[in-house]
């Protein structure tokens, strides 16, 4: 009878539980609009990099930084979730959205920073590029 009672009770488990074939958000990356990079940067010094995007939609949502380091070149782009949602709007219209990476840099020497805007019509990846000087 336990068991009887046991095999009932997993199966009543397994049979509640649904998953859903769609996920809730998708990730995906969006291109920096424009960047203002301080003048001066300090070693072991919390520096901070203004960066602007525009999300495309209201379901896009900001959802940190993608970044890549290889050498001393740092490649950088914005991180979003789009929402799974019926009710997506334009969002164009609103304007820009100002997000901060910040960047403690443990040498001193020079990064180049390289923001990700987007393909060009022959799909090539470009980018904003900016030298910090670390003192």
């Amino acid at each position: 009878m336990k068991k009887l009672v046991l095999l009932l009770s997993v199966l009543f488990v397994f049979n509640s539980c649904t998953i859903d074939d769609e996920p809730n958000a998708e990730l995906v990356v969006l291109p920096v609009k424009s960047v203002e990079m301080p003048t001066v940067f300090n070693i072991n010094v919390v520096n901070q990099i203004k960066i602007k995007y525009i999300r495309p939609t209201t379901c896009h949502l900001f959802n940190g930084f993608y970044y890549r380091y290889e050498g001393d070149t740092r490649v950088v782009a914005i991180n979003a979730a789009v929402l799974n949602s019926s009710n997506c709007e334009a969002a164009v219209e609103e304007g820009t959205y100002d997000v901060i990476l910040e960047f403690k840099p443990q040498e001193i020497k020079t990064y180049l920073f390289k923001f990700w805007t987007g393909t060009n019509a022959e799909g090539v990846d470009e980018y904003l590029e900016y030298e910090a000087v670390v003192n």
